[in-house]
């Protein structure tokens, strides 16, 4: 009928006219423009920790299922799950794992049994801030609220920027960063499922609007961010649970914009009184480390200009760390 040939004209006009989107004079290709429609932009922040090209976000709809990815520009897809983004290189894998590869995986997850497994538990999840981080304060940590204020006065450059909480654990300083207002993004990453979903809890325990809480899983020895992207980086009784420190250091140094700033804290060998077994890196102990000076080495050879790293001891053992770049 007439009718039904007008509607389908008035169908494909409008069909062209979604596909021929522009910008300026440039035509955007069909398949662009249809990707488009489900999908946003690449991330300004986020990049494939495998090549560092910005991320995208895609969904794919199935019926009434909806998948969403974060993409990178070689079509590697991460998952997005209703917690967090999974944003591990292993995570990105587009085939079945080898035999020699599952083999690796669970070396290193012995290797770095204490370090990065034991936050993986639930049940650590569950007592960090019942107890766990509380007792920090015999080793000298000043307690959240102090270090939160010192933060915050340290990262006034980075007022209305991208500050990454690195090791978020169950969200205790990622929560009163966002909870600030400050910063135009807030980005929380961590190694445990479990603590991810534990600062989601709590997020959403307090309050804060989901749409601002953005949460990743992450290896610090291989950042999932682009570089020179990041204003201010925390990372909170953290760098004695990194297997591969050095290379982590460096990671925070690449993605850390000219002037970026770095703030941290962890344990300084007497924290508890006694000594610790010396950790080099990896294994099956945290690393405390020997002095002021061998982390303010560490950072200077991750890049960090040696006049802009200042690191002091509060207490027994905790140490805290200004660099600037």
């Amino acid at each position: 009928s007439k009718t039904r040939r007008l509607h389908n004209l008035m169908f494909f006009v409008g069909c062209v006219g979604i596909l021929s989107l522009s910008v300026g004079t440039s035509p955007v290709a069909p398949k662009q423009a249809l990707r488009g429609i489900f999908n946003g932009k690449p991330d300004e922040v986020l990049a494939c920790p495998l090549d560092g090209s910005p991320l995208e976000p895609f969904k794919n709809v199935l019926g009434s299922e909806c998948r969403q990815n974060m993409v990178s520009a070689a079509g590697v897809r991460y998952p997005v799950g209703d917690k967090y983004a999974d944003l591990l290189v292993t995570s990105g894998r587009g085939s079945v794992i080898s035999a020699s590869e599952l083999q690796q995986e669970l070396l290193d997850a012995w290797a770095s049994r204490t370090q990065t497994q034991l936050f993986r538990s639930p049940f650590v999840a569950l007592l960090y801030e019942r107890g766990w981080r509380q007792n920090f304060a015999n080793a000298g940590f000043p307690g959240i609220d102090k270090e939160y204020a010192e933060v915050a006065d340290f990262f006034v450059p980075a007022s209305g920027g991208v500050v990454v909480d690195m090791s978020c654990g169950s969200g205790l300083m990622f929560r009163r960063l966002l909870r600030s207002g400050t910063y135009g993004r807030v980005l929380g990453l961590d190694y445990s499922e479990a603590m991810l979903r534990e600062t989601s809890r709590r997020a959403a325990e307090e309050g804060l609007p989901s749409a601002t809480v953005e949460l990743c899983r992450a290896d610090v020895a291989a950042l999932p961010l682009q570089t020179d992207s990041v204003d201010a980086m925390h990372a909170g009784a953290a760098l004695h649970s990194w297997p591969r420190l050095e290379s982590g250091l460096k990671e925070i140094y690449r993605v850390l914009k000219p002037g970026g700033r770095f703030f941290a804290t962890t344990f300084i060998q007497g924290a508890y009184g006694r000594m610790m077994p010396v950790q080099p890196g990896g294994g099956g102990s945290f690393r405390f480390f020997e002095s002021e000076e061998e982390l303010r080495v560490l950072l200077i050879d991750a890049g960090f200009p040696a006049n802009g790293v200042e690191v002091r001891t509060e207490g027994r053992g905790c140490a805290i760390i200004r660099a600037v770049i």
